[in-house]
């Protein structure tokens, strides 16, 4: 089995400009967990991911998620609730680079590249150009129909 087999084809990307709550919005959007990164001509950057969302908010100075901080107290209790908008932009939080394999790279391989790197996600290319992307998700689809294709256990006839 190839990495072309078990690859999403449509792969959602998103630009480096983006502000955090702009990419939390398309992670919710698209139901994924992490993306390539890239230019206004396609080509790729980096890869960002919601563990990026999480460590930079556990990096913040005060504990408060760089991308959700509230103002002092004296504003809420006066009944108003106001929240700094986050200006942090993906470019700041991304893995920069990403690895890419070429979609005939053997399932073994890709399964090996992800946990040596401990990555859930690896970019799939045909010649230069992006042609998918291999989760961990893909590779759990790919058991799961595995299993279903195994023949089932013959039982053993009785010995008489």
């Amino acid at each position: 089995m190839l990495a072309k087999d078990i690859m999403r084809k449509k792969v959602v990307s998103v630009e480096s400009w983006l502000t955090l709550p702009e990419l939390a919005k398309i992670f919710e959007e698209k139901c994924i967990s992490g993306a390539p990164v890239v230019d206004e001509v396609g080509a790729i950057l980096g890869v960002v991911s919601q563990t990026d969302l999480v460590r930079t908010r556990r990096e913040a100075p005060s504990g408060i998620p760089s991308y959700h901080r509230e103002f002092d107290d004296s504003v809420r209790s006066a009944g108003l609730h106001i929240e700094e908008l986050d200006q942090t932009r993906v470019e700041q939080i991304m893995t920069p680079g990403a690895i890419a394999l070429d979609e005939m790279t053997p399932v073994e391989k890709v399964a090996k590249v992800m946990i040596d790197s401990r990555i859930h996600r690896v970019l799939i290319t045909k010649g230069d150009k992006l042609a998918g992307i291999v989760t961990t998700m893909d590779f759990l689809r790919a058991l799961v129909a595995l299993a279903k294709k195994k023949p089932a256990k013959r039982q053993r006839s009785p010995v008489i």
